[in-house]
């Protein structure tokens, strides 16, 4: 697998990724989507319950749901 950066757009791109790997990173982002995140604090965070020792601002949680459903479209 292999990461590249491109700074003229601030994108990364991951090329050589395997389906395993793919299902993998689908299965650890989906559940941290569904069962974490649910409810901002007062500050605007979003904290993951006990299930994980996180934090995301709201750019943040919006990426996770993109990611998941990108993804989804692949596995599909």
């Amino acid at each position: 697998m292999k990461i590249n950066y491109c700074r003229s757009t601030n994108s990364f791109t991951f090329k050589g990724l395997t389906a395993q790997q793919l299902t993998v990173l689908y299965a650890v982002i989906k559940t941290a989507d569904d069962r974490c995140f649910s409810e901002q604090d007062e500050t605007g965070t979003w904290h993951s319950n006990d299930d994980f020792v996180l934090s995301l601002d709201d750019n943040e949680r919006t990426a996770l749901t993109e990611i998941v459903s990108y993804i989804k479209e692949y596995l599909s």
